[in-house]
């Protein structure tokens, strides 16, 4: 892992491309896959990637002593 700070878009974008790979999908440059993205599916998936990225986060953040339960 890089020591650059990751900004939650490119946490979200790194898990859209894997799940794209996971789906066959495929997006710009990637000749592997046969299934061509739509605009749609790109949208989509990368809202719900950012959605689970930035809840993860806030899950992560620190309590501060109290706790999360």
């Amino acid at each position: 892992m890089s020591d650059v700070p990751q900004t939650a878009e490119a946490v979200a974008y790194a898990l859209m491309r894997e799940i794209a790979v996971a789906e066959g999908v495929r997006l710009a440059g990637d000749a592997a896959s046969t299934r061509p993205a739509d605009r749609t599916w790109i949208l989509e998936t990368f809202a719900e990637c950012l959605k689970c990225v930035r809840a993860d986060a806030v899950k992560a953040a620190p309590t501060h002593g109290r706790s999360s339960y």
